[in-house]
This record gives structure tokens, sequence and C-alpha cells, in this order.
């Protein structure tokens, strides 16, 4: 578990040199050409030798909202296991991971074998969420700084507030109370109550994603 959060932490020392927002958990976006996660022969394409770099490989894709993406899968003997690692790779991606859960609607993936001891994973993703939204995602440390966000997203006319949260472990109900409290307080009444969503929706949530009211959800049309 330690190794794994180290090269989790390692994913997002190396994003936070890129040009947007990206994901926690510990994620972020990604420098376009990293000597890390990039094949040298082709900066197009992602390079992963473990099962980790290819979960990295698709975040960073995700990161950079981008629709198509090539990762050559390296130390993979079997076609059929590399099409196993890349399955749950996209699964976990997508269901797992606070940014995947939030803005990903679906990724679908080919594998086939490449020319030097590798296979080519083509992944194709959709989103739920603009690339706008992806990049208005604030971050913060703890819940506890929910309540002044929302009050300043309130009052500017916001309709929406999407928060990262780096530390949180079962808070949703503080959470929510902490959402009537400043809806009650800007006076917009509670009749219609601000929806909030948590990403994914565990315990273990990084995204936070608070509706105010009559605010429609930013899904892509």
């Amino acid at each position: 578990m330690k190794k794994r959060l180290l090269a989790l932490l390692a994913v997002c020392a190396l994003c936070l040199t890129g040009c947007g927002s990206f994901l926690n958990r510990e994620y972020s976006d990604t420098s376009p050409h990293s000597a890390a996660y990039y094949e040298k022969a082709d900066k197009s394409v992602l390079r992963a030798e473990t099962y980790q770099d290819l979960v990295n490989d698709v975040l960073i894709l995700v990161g950079n909202h981008a629709v198509k993406g090539t990762v050559w899968l390296y130390n993979y003997t079997q076609e059929s296991d590399a099409a196993d690692a890349a399955q749950r790779a996209c699964r976990e991606v997508q269901v797992e991971t606070p940014l995947g859960a939030y803005a990903v609607d679906y990724i679908t993936y080919t594998v086939k074998e490449g020319t030097h001891n590798y296979y080519e994973i083509q992944l194709t993703l959709s989103y739920r969420r603009t690339k706008a939204q992806v990049g208005g995602i604030v971050n913060t440390t703890t819940a506890s700084a929910i309540s002044d966000l929302l009050t300043a997203a309130a009052g500017s006319g916001a309709s929406e507030l999407v928060v990262r949260v780096a530390y949180f472990s079962g808070e949703q109900d503080s959470v929510r109370t902490a959402v009537a409290k400043v809806q009650s307080a800007s006076g917009h009444g509670t009749e219609e109550p601000w929806a909030v969503h948590f990403y994914p929706d565990t315990d273990a949530a990084g995204i936070i994603e608070i509706l105010l009211k009559n605010a429609q959800n930013g899904v892509d049309k």
C-alpha cells in the first residue's frame, strides 16, 4: 500500500508542472512530454511497464481531457493479460478515482501486439464534464474550507462549486450541513436544497460537487 501511495504521489508531483487541474488521489495535470511517462521514441505515446503505470497513464489522459490516447504496455507476454490490465485500469480510473468518477462518461480501448515487445493500447475517452469544468475545480486540503468557498461562489452568482479535497474521510453529513447553512445564510431559502455529490461516492471521496439552487448539472449535452 505504501509503494502504491508513493507511486501516486509521484504522479502528482510530476503533474503539478503542467497546464491545468487534474485529479486528487493524489493526481494533477501533466507536463506534455514528461520523460518519466512518455515513450522516448514517440512523444505522443505514453509508456507503461506495470499495471500502476497504466492506471497513471490513463489518469494523465483524463487530466488533459484527451479524447484519444496511446499507451505502449511492456512486460506483458500474453495479449489476454494486457487486455485484462487495460480493462481493469480503465474501470479503476472511471469508478474509483475522484476525477474519473466526476468527469468521465466512458472509456473504450483496443489492444494489439506492437513491434518491439510491447502491447499497444488505443484509448477513446468520453466525458460528462467539459474541459472548462475540470479546469475550474478548486483545490483545498480539508472539507472545512467548503463553507467559505461556497459563500464566495453564491455571492458571485455561480451555479456550481466543485472542490477537490486532499483529506476526506466520511465527512458527507458535515458537508451537507455546511452547505445547508450557507444556503440559508445567503438568503436563497432551503425549500430547494442545493444538491451535493461526492466522487467517488464513498467515505474517501476526493471531489465534492455542489449545485446551487436552480442550477443545471454541468453534464455535456
